[in-house]
């Protein structure tokens, strides 16, 4: 029995090898990729978790270098990247979302965050995360972005484009979601993005604009999103909003936080020892341990 059951495991091993493409084959498919956002998808999940994000960075930069109008180049950046983010292992998603932030042009990522907030990162997608959860998900991937763009040209612009995309996700919860986030960028460009580049972008006591975050980018003029968006072609609600869970391996539901979210709906004062759970019986109550609240407790 255990040697049948040795073979078996051996034979899973050899297929799931056989599975995984080279990064030099994805390569050679770049081409159809980007024309089909099927074969692109397909692709990017025949990869191993690095040669995703590295085929991703290519990618982008054959978008880079096609013949094309703005608005068309800008449409390719947004089906290609959609449709690699949907091709994520388990636990790399944040690390490709950090590759589409560091390698579209800033031009396009005025399309891209609004799109991306609207039909992949939707808080409405999970309507039962608390504000807690999600400033920590939140948190938790503009850290892995950062990190990313910190090597990258205008990283205070992508961050800011990727905390803007959050921030229209969060369908304006928690209020001050904002001010975290700016709390997070470089501290030289906090400043400027709390007062003209998130209220420019987001309309807020003016019209709508980019032109602080591009112009500050040295940027090419941005087509208008409903032009992108008609090259682009529909686009469909893709939640991947739960799929950020895990950053790099590391669950961002860790006990200490679900602990801290629980003593704070039941009102426990948290004197930092947030291993105690409150416990009930009561299957009614919010706080009873086996009420998930839509969370996916085998995360943690």
């Amino acid at each position: 029995m255990k040697k049948i059951l040795m073979i078996g495991l051996a034979a899973l091993a050899t297929l799931a090898g056989a599975q995984e493409m080279s990064l030099a084959d994805a390569s050679g498919k770049i081409g159809e990729a980007v024309s089909d956002p099927a074969v692109l998808t397909a692709t990017v999940r025949q990869l191993s978790a690095a040669d995703q994000v590295a085929f991703l960075a290519k990618v982008n930069e054959a978008i880079a270098n096609m013949p094309g109008s703005s608005a068309e180049k800008a449409a390719a950046f947004l089906n290609a990247n959609k449709a690699a983010l949907k091709g994520a292992k388990p636990g790399n998603l944040a690390q490709l979302l950090a590759e589409v932030f560091a390698t579209v042009p800033p031009e396009a990522l005025t399309v891209l965050n609004e799109s991306f907030a609207s039909d992949l990162f939707n808080r409405a997608s999970n309507p039962d995360m608390s504000d807690a959860a999600f400033v920590a998900l939140v948190q938790n991937t503009m850290k892995a972005i950062s990190a990313r763009n910190a090597s990258s040209d205008n990283a205070a612009v992508r961050d800011t484009f990727a905390a803007l995309m959050f921030l229209r996700a969060s369908n304006g919860s928690p209020a001050d979601l904002a001010d975290t986030l700016v709390g997070d960028l470089p501290p030289a460009s906090q400043e400027v993005a709390k007062r003209e580049w998130i209220p420019a972008a987001m309309g807020v006591g003016q019209d709508q604009s980019y032109e602080p975050l591009l112009g500050a980018a040295d940027a090419d003029e941005a087509a208008a999103p409903e032009l992108v968006l008609r090259v682009a072609g529909p686009q469909t609600f893709d939640a991947l909003l739960g799929d950020l869970a895990t950053v790099n391996s590391t669950p961002v539901y860790d006990a200490s936080r679900v602990a801290a979210e629980i003593d704070a709906r039941v009102g426990v004062i948290n004197l930092g020892t947030a291993d105690v759970l409150p416990r009930t019986t009561d299957t009614t109550v919010p706080w009873y341990p086996g009420e998930s609240r839509g969370y996916d407790w085998q995360r943690l």
